[in-house]
């Protein structure tokens, strides 16, 4: 192309630009329409089209956008009228939402308006014109009130409607469990597992409830795994769940040869049952035989997790032991004299009721008579024995409150347990270190009275006010754990109706049945950390102890004023699977030495 051709298309691409920003629409004037409360300078001073300004589309969207983000109106529009070829004006017409007169919750079944209200600052709102810009802030608060009980909500309406003029309306929709299929189940009755289940369908889905279902669920041991899942049901607040269970032998036969806590040999043979039927009963059977005499130990148990339409739990067992007394739990050390041995035949029963009430309480009573003699005598009169002979009755009497979740091995919540246990004796037989003590020998009655208070702290997940937990086992976390139980006894007791102090169910660090007295006193602060979901390492302290009893046995030398003890020491915890847990504790007392306690089950 030559010079000459280069100028004129240069010229003429000049000519168009200049054509075009002659067309550019400038504005003229700005007028604002249905305005009632709100003042024209507010919307004028955040719109950027003035007079003199350009105007095209994407200006009157943004401004359109700008004058809705102050929260006053429930519409806007900008119309533009071109006056000249350069000249437009721009008129602004919203709509306000009203004053608010009152404020109305509905939808709310689980949480009242009494804890929903205080939330909005009704000096602000009521008799001022709604601004929508504090409603995410509200709905943000209404949930977390919903989400810290374990709720699901979401909200069919928030603000004034056209049908109920100054009206805030604030329509709740909460989130309904909807069918819960129950998957892998070979043994276990479906029947079983929604008896057990706090979560029913048709209520309020609760996500911690759900989840302490699977975690009560997954402690009854009867299953290696549960996962979960859950779909939208058919209405969009409706949440359907999935169950999927890998089922646990739960049936177990036992034999075999074994050292007992004085190091004899004792041949033993069981068989449990921990999910008769698939119907959550328990039944169980063992032996065992001493190679020094003393003859068979037998026991029977039978326990039904639903034996009525309350859901009271009932245990029955039938017995006829032989209880090594003042040998532990320990692997070191037994405590007793090899010259003045004593073992104490025990044949009886006792039955259980616990029934619940509401979601956190339970009342149990009880029922053991068993009859005590005294076996295996190496002295019979002067020596470190214990022989109190006879028929002994108790009844037991309780009541809890707990929120401690899971129910097994509880993560977090507290309980209290307050149990009386009025007891009769009629002691036919007494010899040996309790001789002297007459006034046991005939019928006698006493009161068994203790108090117990459990607290666990654990840090909860924390989840976003729109994030929606997973159904499922939750991960293992740390727990600290705290225990205070305090025994009282008032009345004429024989000598192992005592209230007993050390090894492993109590002060660890020391030999079993180690204090003992008719007041007793126990702290313990346990701190849990989760290897793995069935490993835990655990450290630990015991404070503690029983005064006001007999006199000095096999060189126990006892207090009759309180004087408490201290023990420490680590531990490991196992889930073994058709046996439960099971604590092995390395355990040292207040003067260094140390003594390791095996146990099966949690501590508490």
């Amino acid at each position: 192309m030559d010079l000459t051709k280069r100028i004129w298309v240069l010229l003429a691409a000049v000519a168009l630009a200049g054509g075009a920003w002659a067309q550019t629409r400038t504005v003229r004037n700005v007028s604002v329409e249905g305005l009632k409360n709100i003042n024209e300078v507010a919307i004028k001073a955040v719109m950027r089209l003035k007079p003199g300004q350009p105007v095209d589309q994407a200006s009157i969207v943004r401004d359109e956008e700008d004058i809705r983000a102050l929260g006053f109106f429930s519409k806007v529009e900008i119309l533009r009228r071109d006056i000249t070829d350069t000249d437009t004006d721009l008129t602004v017409l919203v709509k306000e939402f009203p004053v608010i007169k009152e404020i109305r919750i509905e939808g709310n079944t689980v949480v009242p308006d009494s804890q929903i209200l205080p939330l909005f600052d009704t000096e602000e709102v009521i008799g001022n014109i709604w601004n929508n810009n504090k409603a995410q802030g509200l709905t943000n608060a209404i949930k977390k009130i919903y989400t810290d009980k374990g709720y699901l909500i979401n909200f069919e309406q928030f603000g004034p409607i056209e049908e109920s003029e100054g009206t805030l309306t604030v329509k709740i929709l909460e989130t309904v469990l909807g069918n819960v299929k129950l998957e892998g189940l070979t043994r276990t009755r479906p029947e079983t597992i929604q008896r057990m289940m706090k979560s029913k369908p048709g209520a309020p889905l609760n996500m911690k409830t759900i989840q302490n279902d699977i975690e009560n669920l997954y402690f009854t041991y009867w299953f290696d795994d549960i996962k979960g899942g859950q779909s939208v049901g058919d209405r969009p607040e409706v949440v359907d769940i999935t169950l999927n269970f890998k089922e646990a032998r739960t049936a177990q036969i036992n034999a075999g040869v074994a050292l007992d806590p004085q190091s004899r040999l004792v041949g033993t043979a069981s068989y449990t049952e921990s999910n008769f039927r698939g119907m959550g009963q328990t039944v169980g059977a063992e032996f065992e035989m001493a190679t020094v005499g003393g003859g068979l130990s037998a026991q029977f148990v039978f326990g039904n997790r639903f034996y009525d339409r309350k859901d009271t739990a009932m245990q029955f067992k039938i017995f006829s032991t032989v209880q090594y007394n003042f040998t532990g739990n320990g692997f070191v050390g037994s405590g007793s004299s090899a010259d003045s041995q004593f073992d104490e035949r025990q044949t009886g029963f006792s039955l259980n009721f616990n029934r619940p009430y509401g979601e956190r309480y339970r009342a149990n009573v009880g029922l053991t008579a068993r009859n005590n003699r005294t076996i295996n005598l190496t002295s019979t009169t002067t020596g470190d024995i214990v022989q109190q002979d006879g028929d002994l009755v108790t009844l037991q009497i309780g009541g809890t409150y707990s929120t401690a979740q899971p129910y097994a091995e509880p993560v977090q919540g507290d309980t209290i347990q307050l149990l009386l246990e009025p007891g009769y004796s009629n002691i036919t037989k007494i010899g040996g270190n309790v001789a002297k003590f007459s006034d046991t020998l005939g019928k006698s009655t006493f009161l068994r009275s203790t108090l117990t208070v459990k607290k666990y702290w654990s840090k909860s997940p924390t989840l976003a006010p729109d994030e929606t937990p997973e159904i499922g086992l939750a991960k293992p976390r740390p727990v600290l754990a705290f225990k205070f139980e305090l025994g009282h006894l008032s009345g004429t007791v024989p000598f192992f109706e005592q209230l007993f102090v050390g090894g492993a169910s109590s002060l660890r660090g020391y030999p079993n049945q180690r204090f003992w007295g008719s007041t007793s006193m126990l702290t313990t602060l346990e701190y849990r950390y989760p290897i793995q979901k069935s490993f835990n390492i655990i450290g630990f302290t015991d404070w503690g102890g029983a005064w006001g009893g007999y006199g000095v046995i096999n060189n126990f030398e006892q207090s009759d004023s309180p004087r408490l003890h201290f023990g420490y020491g680590v531990g490991l915890g196992f889930r073994v699977p058709g046996l439960g847990s099971i604590r092995v504790d390395l355990a040292f007392d207040e003067k260094g030495s140390n003594r390791t306690h095996f146990t099966v089950g949690s501590s508490f």
